[in-house]
């Protein structure tokens, strides 16, 4: 009989001391000397979990929760909006279901998922990922049974808006602050236009393909790139730029605009940057403005985006155009904003 394949351990090689992945034939090297046998082991682990390749299987009895959002991460996920935050909702979610199989997974479980990770809006973005996963295996393996995912309930639209009062501190706060100066351009952004946070900081002067750009000539900003890929619940549609915006992105430009020592013009890429270079995050800087303008601690960059959409309902502002300029349905601003307008539900009040 032929003697059974050993599975793939770490073999000290003799000649160069170090430790090497033994799988059959192969030989991989993990470059770890013999004192690193931690490291060596480590390196053998990431192998192992390398060779692994899903279960996929009609039959939900025998198809685990780990298979199902392994299948949904090496070819889903890629194509997602945001790949890397896809791929740690996977990790969250493998952690409590992986060993689950399709068929054992009950409302239950969800729910003490969300327990366990204590935020009912995280939670519930998490679940909706294996939603997907679940849906996506199915499609292509055509499962025998196909639980449902029990969601926590959705939370109520946040109210927080700025006053005009409100925004003036807040600017002043931020050109008078240390090292804040670079986020009036992010706030002026937000509030004359909603765009969010994430597009205006990959927002740039010329067209790309990593992220929105400004078009100055025909007074648009578009919001992401060429081709760019956004969750349905996150459009990235163009928006108009206002006359008063637009007479600051001129300056901006120009500020941003210097001729070389060859005469050639040099642009700085990015709208948002900080001294130059692009910045990934400016909450910490933002904690800094909002406590000096003395605003609560639910004010937001994202507060921006409200503000915008609640002064259009103050303003009259026709329903259509306003969720446009803000890439939401009609349906959701509506629901989230309508009641501001001077006009909400006037007809119906004054109808006897």
């Amino acid at each position: 009989m032929p003697q059974k394949r050993r599975p793939a351990r770490l073999w000290l090689r003799p000649d160069t001391g170090t430790w090497v992945i033994k799988d059959g034939s192969q030989r991989i090297s993990t470059e770890c000397p013999e004192s690193e046998v931690e490291a060596a082991q480590g390196k053998l682990a990431e192998y192992i979990a390398s060779q692994y390749r899903p279960q996929r299987s009609n039959r939900s009895a025998e198809v685990t929760i780990g298979d199902v959002l392994l299948v949904y991460l090496e070819e889903k996920a890629p194509k997602t909006a945001r790949p890397k935050e896809t791929e740690g909702m996977i990790d969250r979610l493998n952690e409590f279901f992986g060993d689950l199989t399709v068929a054992e997974l009950r409302g239950q479980a969800c729910r003490d998922f969300a327990d366990d990770r204590g935020n009912e809006g995280g939670s519930r973005r998490d679940l909706e990922v294996l939603r997907a996963a679940i849906n996506y295996y199915h499609a292509e393996h055509t499962l025998d049974m196909v639980p449902k995912v029990t969601l926590p309930a959705k939370g109520d639209p946040r109210q927080t808006w700025l006053t005009r009062q409100e925004v003036a501190k807040l600017l002043r706060a931020a050109r008078n602050g240390f090292r804040s100066q670079h986020l009036i351009r992010v706030i002026m952004i937000g509030l004359y236009t909603g765009t969010r946070l994430s597009a205006i900081l990959n927002l740039q002067w010329i067209p790309n393909t990593t992220g929105g750009h400004v078009d100055l000539e025909r007074g648009v900003i578009y919001r992401k790139a060429e081709g760019q890929r956004v969750s349905h619940n996150k459009r990235r549609t163009p928006v108009k730029i206002p006359p008063r915006l637009m007479r600051f992105l001129r300056y901006w430009k120009a500020a941003d605009t210097s001729i070389d020592e060859t005469g050639q013009e040099v642009r700085l890429r990015y709208v948002a940057h900080y001294q130059g270079e692009k910045f990934v995050s400016p909450h910490k800087a933002f904690r800094g403005i909002r406590a000096a303008a003395g605003l609560g601690d639910d004010v937001t960059p994202h507060v921006l985006r409200h503000t915008r959409a609640t002064w259009l309902a103050q303003a009259g502002v026709d329903i259509h155009q306003a969720a446009s300029s803000l890439g939401l349905t009609v349906e959701e601003f509506e629901r989230t904003y309508a009641h501001a307008s001077p006009d909400f539900q006037k007809a119906a009040a004054n109808a006897f």
